[in-house]
């Protein structure tokens, strides 16, 4: 699903994880505006990545007017994976031009909702 945020007229809103396939997050940075973005670094063998699908697709669901998600596979990316120094999967990295927060490890549901809603609280605080 695509619709436009009533915020910013340009701005895209998708309630659904943009999949970035090689070294460049514009597409992302297009999309998210100056919404928080959650970059979600995994891998197809990735047992815990496979195990977090489900939660990334319907966090991304749950905060699309907030929160701009990009699926990154470390394999076909891996520039982007050593401009942030991800050395394990998943790995999720919060920003909003700079880095704000960051886990290693698969998160629950309400985990990573709790991480998400104090990001977006504070502004740029840590979780």
């Amino acid at each position: 699903m695509i619709f436009f945020s009533p915020k910013k007229k340009d701005t895209i809103v998708t309630a659904s994880p943009i999949v970035i396939e090689d070294d460049h997050l514009a597409p992302l940075d297009a999309a998210a505006g100056e919404r928080l973005q959650m970059l979600v670094f995994s891998a197809t063998w990735c047992g815990p990545c496979t195990a977090m699908a489900p939660v990334i697709e319907d966090i991304a669901r749950s905060y699309a007017g907030e929160v701009a998600v990009a699926k990154i596979d470390i394999e076909r990316s891996p520039e982007i994976v050593k401009a942030f120094d991800v050395r394990a999967v998943p790995t999720l990295v919060l920003r909003r031009g700079a880095e704000i927060d960051r886990h290693v490890g698969a998160l629950t549901r309400t985990r990573l909702a709790l991480m998400l809603d104090a990001a977006l609280e504070s502004g740029s605080a840590s979780a």
